[in-house]
């Protein structure tokens, strides 16, 4: 029997009539849909159906407008808005230029929408993905660097930082609390401004390197695996691992129970004298003191191990 091997044109290719009329009503109804999104008002209706959802909630997100592509399909939405009350703080609004929302494929871990967005604020370009799943979602930061002075607002300003940072973020979420987390971040520049914490005035460190390795799958804890700071022309360095029970709402009440060692600089040291008789009652090995950290990710208190 002969194997025919030619392969048809789609023209030739003879359709039975239910497929046709399937292909056909797919057709009129890409069209409509194409027509209808590109000519309807969708961007005032989406405006009004946020208003209405938000009123009097503290939380109402504003924009310019919103247009489609259909080339690579993707939503975009121009001058966004969202009110720091959204964040449960005070302060000016988060302004992004633009927001672009490009779909992808089908995810299946998990299952459900992927897009990629795409944003910009502060001058900072972010790029990210994220997964829209039946009661979960994923977001995923793959290799992003950050110039953390422009996106500072976003961090919240009780806590000044500075520097850039390449971050490789995979975190989801199950009816808005963390079910899994892994992160890993580095820097070669960071620094920490003088910033005033419980009334004391600390001055600037330039710690330059920077590494942290931190992973959960047990909501709240977060295992810091690795956290290092600091390098031999630093202020001080320090290395450190341990855990933290995230305080959903509240970040900076999560209790703190971190272990290992840190050194200061001799500078430093003479310009804060302070430091030795904050640790004189350590335990030293090779120029570094021995300590446990505890109290909250907001007020750190070091503690002899």
């Amino acid at each position: 029997m002969a194997i025919a091997t030619e392969i048809q044109s789609l023209n030739d290719i003879q359709y039975k009539s239910k497929i046709k009329v399937l292909l056909l009503v797919l057709m009129v109804f890409f069209l409509f849909v194409f027509s209808f999104l590109n000519f309807y008002p969708i961007g005032d209706k989406i405006k009004s159906v946020i208003k209405t959802s938000f009123n009097g909630k503290g939380c109402n997100p504003d924009f310019d407008e919103i247009q489609m592509e259909w080339f690579l399909p993707k939503i975009i939405v121009t001058n966004l808005s969202i009110p720091a009350s959204c964040l449960e703080r005070a302060g000016e609004p988060l302004r992004f230029s633009y927001l672009t929302l490009n779909y992808n494929i089908i995810n299946f871990m998990p299952f459900g929408l992927p897009f990629r967005i795409d944003t910009s604020f502060g001058g900072q370009a972010i790029s990210l993905y994220y997964v829209l799943g039946f009661n979960s979602q994923m977001i995923r930061l793959k290799d992003q660097t950050l110039n953390l002075a422009k996106i500072q607002p976003l961090l919240g300003e009780r806590f000044k930082i500075a520097g850039n940072v390449t971050m490789d973020l995979n975190v989801s979420m199950s009816k808005n609390i963390m079910n899994h987390l892994d992160l890993k971040a580095q820097s070669k520049d960071l620094q920490i401004p003088p910033q005033n914490i419980e009334g004391f005035t600390t001055p600037s460190l330039k710690l330059n390197e920077f590494y942290l390795e931190a992973a959960s799958d047990t909501h709240p804890r977060i295992k810091i695996e690795k956290l290092i700071m600091g390098d031999t022309d630093s202020p001080l360095r320090a290395n450190f691992k341990g855990k933290i029970d995230l305080q959903e709402g509240n970040t900076s009440m999560s209790p703190l129970d971190l272990s290992g060692e840190i050194a200061f600089s001799e500078n430093f040291r003479q310009a804060l004298p302070l430091i030795d008789m904050m640790f004189q009652s350590f335990n030293q090995k090779d120029g570094f003191y021995q300590v446990r950290l505890g109290g909250t990710l907001g007020s750190p208190k070091p503690i002899a191990p």
